[in-house]
């Protein structure tokens, strides 16, 4: 490109929103000549790089990446917000063939009825429906409700001798709108003979003039009608029925407080320009017009804005600038205090809302990671759409972390992020969550599953990012969830998604528990305590009905530990329990101490029972341990091999059951001690359990060795089983992982660093000498079962060895088996530098000791 069109088209690109310029000004900021310039900006409307505004002189403006609805609409405040769907019904209205649809908007005095129906017709103009010279009619019945002829005559017209004073013809304000829009304020106070001749005129496109029922005037002319009343109490139901499209718009005080904020500066920008001034206003006063509540709505609010401007004004006539402070300020009762900044308007320039346009072109490689992401979950595409979301931060605007939304939205980062969940090094996030909150982001639809996924990989990222905006003044409901989902993706880079246990801190009084959660998270160094405050007469019911809410969400199958400040709420066991689904530790005295001691072992990872014995022995305190078992129906996954075995199995098995029912992974050592106390009450909802190894003694429940799915009546035991629950279609898929996953090939795929081919070589050395000492033939499940269970366990101890742990053998034929087992192992020991201690043998006696 030609270097000075390229200069122009650069200079056109650097303005904000809907800023335009003339050629003149563009000319001489470039230091060419004008007809260079206009040259220049001809050919760039053709390449359609730049957008030519017919004005007077004409101006030129960048092309948005996509101009909606709400552009059109002259960047009405809250059309990206909470009047998004209000403009998406008022531009189908108008565009709707041949002539559009009538419109009624309904809403309090102040909210702005009149202001959108003139938005309305502009946007009609813009977009081509009407020609641009159409007429705007406006009519405010209620200025003539007391003489509902009056209102007849200046609507539909009258001849002369109509009535007493007629003396010529006129035409009425239909004919007058003819080709355009006629608008109809306050249209209640219409009489209901008025009412039906309307709704003839909206069936017919014709009407008579007063005094004469002979001679029909034809006219196309789209109605919008403004009520504060009621309308299915104050309008005639046929003449209702005429208005196919009706929108209804909110209070001031119910408007997001960014639009609030918006709108609070676009009224001090009109003042700043009228008095030629620069206004400046405290903080004080920000937050008492951002939390005005008046019936009076956005009208009174500009009223107290211009009597406080003129107020101030008073003061400071003869200087640059006026200063509003909380005295100038003409209203009656003051909200408390909440700091959202002071503000600062120039009186020159034009009053600009923030564009989308850069971001929403950003956003594009979000969602495509985002997609990746779903496609195949993995580290890699996890950190790519961490980076692709960081990149936000290249279009942070600087000028917007001035403004006081962002003030509130800072604040409420260091509070809850930073300090009440632990995570102090996050605070270069908040400027990126802050572009996205204050663009209103959200996902498009065609993402629908990645709430689950995050939920099942990312679970407490995903809580700290719902508890942030929960507090959080919501901008637009659509949002909320896209911004938790993206956020909580920054989150998982800083919270320890390992830490298998959950705890909850309840205490009486303001901030009580979150002081010491926040403390103690910031021990830590992570998110490790959530916290609820209760008021000092909150009763039990109440406090458990908060608990309930926070636990739903928490998967307590590891167990749970609910720290509360005085013996009484140890009640709360009984109203909890429902939704537990694990053991239940209650420590009876929430210090910082005792809270500190058990975050720390929870971070650890540290077994829950191994937390719970030690805390009955260590606490000079009311400590009770509860063992928990599942109030939902359940199907339960115990593997010899480990804990980890059975949560991918039951990974695995989630895919395709319904949620209500829960999956949950059990330590082969808690099945077995379960089964040797029969404590059939545990399984009391659960549907059947599936284990890696055969449950030979007397049992109350449904069991299955999953190796037995290699054999056509385990396949067909397990899909009998599950064929309530899933298609047939379900069942193969997930027979077919399955048998994938006990495959060699799935044993591979389980072991991080060791050479499947080598360690599984070894293995089968391994079970050929256990073949032979006892003179065995194993069979394929047998051999499966103990390539996962060795190899496993192998890599296991390279990791973490567990020497320590001793078992005694209990028989003659157990202790043989401690013997020849180590003599076997012993190449391998010294070949990995492991010790095969006492309990591994034991696990594998289990696994031989039907064959011997």
């Amino acid at each position: 490109m030609n270097s000075a069109k390229q200069r122009v088209l650069n200079q056109i690109e650097k303005l904000s929103g809907n800023e335009a310029i003339n050629t003149s000004d563009l000319a001489q900021h470039l230091q060419l000549s004008r007809s260079v310039v206009s040259h220049y900006l001809n050919q760039l409307v053709k390449e359609k790089k730049v957008n030519k505004i017919a004005d007077r002189p004409v101006k030129w403006q960048k092309i948005a990446a996509r101009q909606t609805n709400s552009d059109f609409f002259g960047g009405i405040i809250g059309g990206h917000g909470s009047l998004e769907k209000t403009i998406q019904q008022l531009s189908a209205a108008a565009a709707y063939p041949p002539d559009g649809l009538n419109v009624l908007i309904t809403g309090n005095s102040g909210v702005g009825k009149s202001y959108l129906a003139s938005k309305l017709y502009t946007y009609a103009q813009k977009s081509g429906v009407i020609a641009q010279k159409a007429p705007y009619i406006v009519l405010n019945c209620a200025n003539y409700a007391n003489n509902p002829e009056l209102i007849s005559s200046m609507l539909f017209g009258y001849v002369r001798g109509a009535f007493t004073g007629a003396d010529t013809e006129k035409d009425g304000l239909l004919k007058q709108a003819d080709g355009g829009y006629l608008f109809l304020d306050e249209v209640h106070r219409l009489s209901n003979e008025n009412q039906e001749k309307l709704f003839s005129f909206i069936d017919s496109h014709q009407f008579y003039k007063m005094g004469d029922n002979i001679h029909p005037i034809k006219a196309k002319v789209r109605i919008i009608m403004a009520t504060t009343e009621n309308p299915e109490q104050v309008l005639l139901p046929t003449f209702l029925r005429r208005i196919p499209v009706r929108v209804n718009l909110p209070d001031y005080i119910e408007r997001p407080v960014d639009e609030r904020l918006e709108l609070i500066n676009s009224l001090f920008h009109a003042e700043a320009h009228k008095i030629a001034k620069k206004i400046i206003v405290d903080k004080q006063v920000t937050s008492a017009l951002v939390q005005l509540k008046h019936p009076g709505n956005i009208g009174y609010l500009k009223n107290v804005i211009e009597v406080s401007c003129a107020a101030a004004y008073q003061d400071s006539s003869s200087e640059e600038k006026i200063v509003l402070h909380l005295k100038d300020l003409q209203i009656d009762q003051l909200s408390r205090f909440k700091d959202y900044g002071a503000i600062s308007v120039e009186p020159c320039g034009q009053y600009f809302l923030p564009s989308n346009s850069r971001m929403t072109r950003k956003l594009t490689n979000i969602i495509s990671s985002l997609k990746e992401l779903l496609t195949d979950y993995s580290t890699v595409n996890l950190n790519k759409c961490r980076l692709q979301i960081q990149a936000i931060n290249q279009f942070v605007n600087k000028q917007s972390l001035n403004s006081g939304l962002h003030v509130q939205h800072e604040y409420l980062f260091q509070k809850i992020i930073e300090k009440q969940y632990g995570l102090a090094k996050t605070a270069y996030l908040e400027p990126i969550i802050y572009a996205l909150y204050e663009h209103h982001f959200r996902l498009s639809y065609d993402l629908p599953r990645l709430g689950e996924v995050i939920a099942e990989h990312l679970p407490r990222s995903l809580h700290v990012a719902e508890k942030f905006y929960e507090e959080l003044p919501v901008l637009n409901s659509k949002s909320k969830i896209s911004l938790t989902y993206l956020f909580a993706i920054l989150l998982s880079d800083h919270v320890d998604e390992k830490i298998q246990l959950r705890g909850l801190m309840v205490a009486h009084g303001e901030n009580t528990a979150t002081s010491i959660q926040a403390v103690i998270n910031s021990l830590c160094g992570n998110y490790v305590f959530d916290a609820i405050d209760m008021p000092i007469d909150a009763n039990i019911a109440t406090i458990a009905g908060e608990a309930n809410k926070l636990i739903a969400s928490f998967n307590t199958t590891n167990g749970f530990i609910l720290m509360v400040d005085m013996g009484s709420l140890s009640q709360l066991y009984s109203q909890i329990s429902s939704q537990l689904d694990g053991d239940l530790l209650v420590v009876n005295n929430l210090t910082t101490l005792t809270a500190l001691d058990l975050g720390l072992k929870m971070k650890q990872n540290l077994p829950f029972k191994q937390i719970a014995e030690k805390a009955e022995q260590d606490y000079q305190i009311g400590v009770k341990y509860y063992e928990g078992f599942s109030q939902s129906v359940n199907i339960l996954v115990s593997c010899i091999s480990g804990l980890g075995i059975a949560e991918k199995i039951s990974d695995l098995l989630r895919k395709y059951l319904p949620v209500n029912i829960k999956v949950i992974p059990l330590g082969y050592n808690d099945l077995k001690e379960k089964i040797e106390k029969q404590k059939w009450a545990y399984f009391k909802q659960t549907l059947f359990v599936l284990t890696t190894i055969d449950i030979t003694e007397k049992v109350e429940f449904n069991h299955m060795n999953l190796y037995d799915i290699l054999d056509s009546s385990g396949e067909n035991k397990l899909k009998h089983w599950l064929s309530p629950y899933l298609n047939q279609r379900e069942l193969d898929q997930f027979n077919n992982e399955l048998l994938r996953f006990f495959s060699k090939e799935g044993i591979a795929e389980r072991l991080s660093f060791l050479n499947p081919d080598v360690v599984l070589g070894e293995v089968e050395t391994i079970n050929k000498k256990y073949e032979d000492f006892y003179n065995l033939k194993l069979d394929g499940k047998v051999k499966l079962n103990l390539y996962m269970h060795i190899a496993l366990m192998i890599e296991r101890l390279m990791v973490r060895n567990t020497g320590k742990i001793e078992v005694e053998p209990e028989s003659a034929k157990e202790k043989a088996f401690f013997e020849i087992t180590k003599s076997i192992f012993q190449p391998i020991e010294l070949k990995y530098n492991i010790k095969i201690s006492t309990y591994e043998i034991s696990l594998l006696y289990e696994l031989f000791k039907q064959f011997i």
